[in-house]
């Protein structure tokens, strides 16, 4: 008997060991339409795809904090809950960032990939602040990966609004695996996303090019290594970019609604501003006529697009009808969610950053973002597919390939999850 157990353990750890390295690399802010071979040589290359590279599918809102828990957990965020950069919390009364990992509300793929196997060693390098606290440890309930990375928040380390450049994230995550070579890594870079907000996405130049060599240095640093034969690296993007400067037939393109509410006398309704879109609450949900009223005046703003109602709203058209897809039956979501017409972005009273922004997102616009899937854990390339792959299918991918179970909800409620992607592993 006991060497029937010896053996078990021993299949059972040979087949762990020829499980892939999982290298998710999420280059902020790159739209598929912005992925230009002359800048991007690493990332086109070829060699990676075997050919041109591919595309995913972002979620809504398409913000960095709901689209980076998407691909970290599998799931939409009905369920884990990070329904965009901010919501509006009622019991406070206050408008909050969603960027605390007691706010995710179900388990992450560092949280199951530490339950299946403690030993798993897990990293990630983050260029924002907010995401190394989005992922980290909750007592009793979440793991932070077991090597994280982030720029100090207060700027004492250099880095002043919470941010890193490309360069200083890629090097410090490749110095935090040189001696322990991870089961599951996870790097963001955003020199990208900040060109775009402050200049414009056609701006970007730059910032493209660091991201490439960022992908580049990691590439070569798994080979030099001899880990690229055993590694799964896949690269895409949270969201794209919309570009919000004034032009001669938009010269307002900033919409503040809850400006607009307090002028047209709409009362006991609240907006959280997310760029493409606008989170409104109502403080007594139940009351269909103060939101139908909302919504009859944001239909008057020349920036909206569209008004949804996550609750039954009379003459509102309803998300879960008209865009399940998105995943948004949560109420941090807001009661309305109003989407932006091209050009246009959202702010609110406490945004004054936003307000300067020459490039924003949000909307289902910024959805096409690119996908690369290589490594020589593949037997060959698997980067296009018949149907763009969303970031829940993604990151269920990972989960799957790393033979981790499905991360489950605290509360016990069903998790509306993507599908596994049929990678052609050796």
């Amino acid at each position: 008997m006991r060497a029937l157990v010896l053996v078990l353990i021993a299949t059972l750890s040979s087949v762990a060991a020829a499980r892939p390295h999982v290298y998710l690399v999420v280059i902020d802010g790159l739209g598929a339409d912005a992925v230009d071979p002359a800048l991007m040589p690493r990332l086109t290359d070829p060699g990676l795809c075997g050919g041109p590279i591919g595309e995913a599918r972002a979620g809504m809102p398409t913000r960095t904090n709901p689209n980076h828990a998407t691909l970290l957990t599998g799931a939409l965020p009905e369920s884990h809950g990070i329904t965009g950069n901010g919501y509006w919390d009622r019991a406070a009364r206050l408008p909050k960032p969603l960027d605390g990992a007691d706010l995710v509300e179900m388990e992450t793929l560092f949280t199951t990939a530490a339950a299946a196997r403690p030993a798993r060693v897990t990293a990630a390098a983050f260029s924002k602040a907010r995401l190394g606290r989005l992922f980290g440890a909750v007592a009793a309930r979440q793991r932070a990966p077991g090597v994280l990375w982030a720029p100090d928040p207060t700027g004492s380390a250099g880095h002043l609004t919470g941010v890193a450049d490309d360069v200083d994230t890629m090097d410090s995550f490749i110095g935090t695996i040189a001696t322990r070579e991870p089961d599951l890594a996870v790097v963001n870079v955003s020199e990208v996303d900040r060109m775009a907000h402050t200049q414009g996405k056609a701006s970007t130049g730059d910032a493209r090019r660091h991201a490439d060599a960022a992908v580049g240095k990691l590439v070569d640093d798994l080979r030099a290594r001899g880990r690229w034969q055993r590694s799964l690296l896949i690269v895409t993007a949270d969201h794209g970019f919309d570009d919000v400067a004034p032009t001669p037939d938009r010269p307002e393109p900033i919409v503040d609604l809850g400006k607009r509410f307090t002028g047209e006398g709409v009362e006991g309704v609240h907006v959280v501003s997310d760029g493409g879109v606008v989170h409104v609450y109502a403080d007594d949900p139940g009351r269909a006529a103060a939101l139908a009223w909302a919504a009859a005046v944001t239909w008057r703003e020349p920036g909206v697009a569209d008004v949804f109602a996550r609750i039954p709203v009379p003459g509102v058209r309803t998300l879960h009808a008209t865009h399940p897809e998105w995943g948004l039956e949560h109420e941090r979501a807001g009661d309305l969610l109003v989407v932006a017409r091209p050009g246009y972005e959202f702010v609110d009273a406490i945004d004054t950053v936003g307000q300067s922004f020459r490039g924003n997102h949000g909307s289902p616009r910024e959805m096409r973002v690119p996908l690369v899937i290589a490594g020589g854990a593949l037997k060959h390339p698997a980067c296009r597919f018949d149907a763009p792959p969303t970031h829940a299918d993604l990151g269920a991918t990972i989960a799957s390939v790393l033979g981790l179970r499905p991360g489950r909800r605290f509360d016990g409620r069903p998790v509306r999850s993507g599908r596994p992607l049929a990678l052609p592993l050796r």
